[in-house]
């Protein structure tokens, strides 16, 4: 059972090389099970470590002594381990030598000299920290060979609030931030580290594994410094190490470490743990053997053995997900082996997945944004049709105006009822406030256009940024393709609105129409500008009302349908009417005073524009899709082809353009790194299914 730990030691080595990265971008991975051990810089942590492993090895010292994660790997050997080891260190065969280290940052080198592996330890941590006093995310990863047992745990930076000497001001947070980031792992368990005299509700270690662990499920206390206690105390100490007084359900274990006169003395550990187990029976006769370093060792592997069996299904869950996830990201970042095959098809599929974003089909349906065709759609509605429906007909049109274009216009002759000149004049004045909203349109959807082209396939853009030559020719075709389109359709959409300036036909049935359906005020203030509104008047009264023409017996009065047909003729008698007026057959003598004329030429205006107005906004929409969005389609590919493959092939520089980024090299080999750390840790878990 105790191979377990060691298939667990062999995920940590394969993700120590991640460093800072195993806490960001791998999250899933750097969830393994461990121990990690939390305790303040004066809780005896590095004492109850060095118990454990037998050895005095970690360095000592003032303010903040460990700076770095440091995985400590005890793997218990077998003889024909250590003989392998001694032949492959071409080193004679010495019943001294028990016990020796290796450090990952240093394969094939072993330490038999524990105070050579203190120096390595402060080495190394100044290589990655600095010296500074500053700390690091990076592990620094030991693999202990003992006669002893297998285990493995985290020391982690002893918890400190005040910075000193050349330590960074923010030192306490730093450190509380790397060790949340490891206690908050769910895979974790807990070692906090605390001493018998203090309280143990001011305990620092205890309090974050109240806040990360509040049930106290995946908690181990280890209690130091029991033999510093007053012996009135020892009643209240046996409570605390029997469990009444800190609520954590993997146990709570007293221990009694080195003294500083011991490590001075250089008092073996042989010596002290027999000098523990003496004290735990004199102070603590009746629950001795449940405490001190052999039961919290013992304690330590059953809790980290049954911990892994029990998280083994979903780590390899995630282990399988983050496989995929990195063989899916190398994908896209593989070297193409035929160049212009790939270049070829990146182009079609480029052309391809933007008509699909224009159109609605692309795969990756976003539910945060609008983008693609419905983007242009909503310009469409939402701000051009707004903005035109918005124009007042009459814009910055008074009455006093319109009466001075007729004069101006009438020259030395009277004005005739219906001036055409000044209501050629006063529409073309009034038609150009249709132009500009129109233009503008055509430049939002350009540039919307151009924006489309980040929300296509996410992988092709991830491509695109991967060659930034190709990427910055991929976007001037864009971009020139839609400057020609553009450049046309304004001239078409101005061109086809000053044709409606130039040219007024206030004969067609349309506007004839229009006017029937503009309010009645506008209706008759035109009728009775020519004096046959009363004609009307007449007509309607005498054809609505000589007979009933409406039912009753129902809640809304409905018109008989012979009444029907009656109004249907007054309408067209009414047409007639507007037709002759317009016309200019008007026979009647009466001259028209100027207001008269003016209010008639203002309601004519405002009917001209209405039914222009609504010509405009069904037209230039259409004329955008049509020649705009449609044509660029078509072409998209050709043009593709044409001046980048095309131009590519005949000046031989494909290679060129096919010159990564930087930063995609870095990003590839950091890929396959991890995929090939994934891999091997799939393959080492194999083995836990077993037991």
């Amino acid at each position: 059972m105790e191979s377990l730990i060691r298939i667990v030691n062999k995920l940590q080595d394969v993700f120590s090389v991640f460093g800072e990265q195993q806490l960001t971008d791998l999250p899933q991975i750097v969830n393994l099970p461990q121990i990690v051990v939390v305790g303040t810089q004066s809780s005896g942590k590095s004492s109850v470590l060095e118990s454990l492993v037998g050895k005095s090895f970690l360095p000592r010292g003032t303010g903040v002594v460990t700076r770095a994660p440091l995985v400590i790997q005890m793997i218990r050997y077998t003889e024909e381990t250590r003989k392998s080891m001694l032949k492959s260190n071409n080193t004679e065969d010495s019943e001294s030598i028990t016990e020796w280290v290796e450090f990952l940052h240093k394969p094939n080198i072993f330490y038999f000299d524990f105070d050579m592996v203190r120096n390595e330890i402060e080495c190394e941590t100044n290589n990655l920290a600095g010296y500074n006093k500053g700390i690091t995310n990076k592990q620094i990863v030991l693999r202990i060979h003992t006669n002893r047992y297998d285990l493995t745990f985290v020391d982690l930076p002893g918890i400190t609030k005040v910075a000193v000497g050349d330590q960074p001001d923010d030192i306490d947070e730093q450190i509380q931030k790397l060790i949340l980031s490891y206690v908050k792992q769910s895979n974790s368990i807990i070692l906090a580290v605390v001493t018998a005299n203090t309280d143990p509700s001011t305990s620092e270690s205890l309090q974050i594994a109240k806040k990360l662990d509040p049930d106290g499920i995946r908690t181990i206390a280890v209690v130091t410094k029991l033999d510093l206690i007053d012996e009135g105390t020892l009643q209240d100490t046996k409570d605390l190490l029997c469990g009444q007084r800190i609520p954590v359900k993997l146990g709570i274990i007293g221990v009694v470490n080195r003294s500083q006169k011991d490590i001075v003395e250089n008092k073996s550990m042989d010596a002290t743990l027999t000098s523990e187990t003496e004290f735990l029976k004199t102070n603590y006769p009746d629950i001795y053997t449940k405490h001190g370093n052999k039961a919290l060792a013992h304690t330590l592997q059953l809790v980290l053995i049954t911990h892994i069996k029990k998280v083994y299904p979903k780590l390899k869950i995630e282990l399988e997900e983050m496989k995929n996830k990195l063989g899916k990201k190398l994908l896209v970042l593989h070297t193409p082996d035929n160049k212009i095959s790939f270049l070829i098809g990146l182009l079609k599929d480029i052309s391809k997945s933007y008509e699909d974003t224009m159109n609605g089909n692309q795969n990756d349906v976003s539910v945060d944004q609008i983008v693609g065709g419905a983007s242009i759609a909503r310009i469409i509605h939402q701000k051009y049709l707004k903005t035109i429906n918005a124009i007042e007909p009459l814009q910055d049109l008074s009455n006093e105006n319109i009466a001075k274009v007729l004069l101006n216009t009438s020259g030395t002759n009277q004005s005739t009822f219906v001036n055409e000149k000044a209501l050629q004049k006063i529409l073309s004045r009034q038609l150009k406030n249709l132009i500009e909203p129109s233009l503008d349109c055509v430049e939002l959807v350009r540039s919307e256009m151009l924006n489309i082209l980040n929300s296509i396939d996410a992988r092709l853009l991830e491509t695109l940024r991967r060659y930034p030559q190709l990427n910055e020719d991929v976007r001037k075709v864009f971009e020139k393709l839609l400057e020609e389109n553009v450049k046309n359709i304004k001239d078409f959409i101005a061109s086809y609105i000053e044709s409606y300036q130039e040219c007024l036909n206030t004969a067609n049935p349309d506007f004839i129409l229009e006017i029937v359906k503009s309010n009645n005020t506008i209706q008759e203030e035109i009728l009775a500008a020519a004096n046959i509104s009363n004609c009307v008047k007449e007509d309607i009264s005498d054809n609505l009302f000589s007979q009933p023409c409406f039912t009753f017996g129902q809640s809304i009065p409905q018109p008989i349908p012979d009444k029907m047909a009656q109004l249907k003729k007054i309408e067209i008698n009414r047409i007639q009417m507007l037709n002759q007026l317009l016309s200019g057959l008007n026979n009647q003598d009466v001259s028209l005073e100027s207001s008269e004329q003016v209010k008639l030429h203002r309601d004519l205006s405002q009917c001209y524009f209405e039914y222009i107005r609504k010509i405009v906004r069904d037209f230039v929409p259409k004329r955008i899709k049509h020649k705009m969005i449609n044509s660029f389609l078509k072409v998209l590919d050709k043009r593709l082809n044409e001046e980048i493959f095309q131009t590519y092939l005949i000046e031989k520089k494909i290679d060129e353009v096919l010159l990564e980024d930087e930063t995609f090299q870095k990003d590839r080999n950091n890929v396959e790194t991890k995929l090939d750390a994934v891999r091997k840790a799939l393959k080492n878990m194999v083995d836990i299914q077993y037991y």
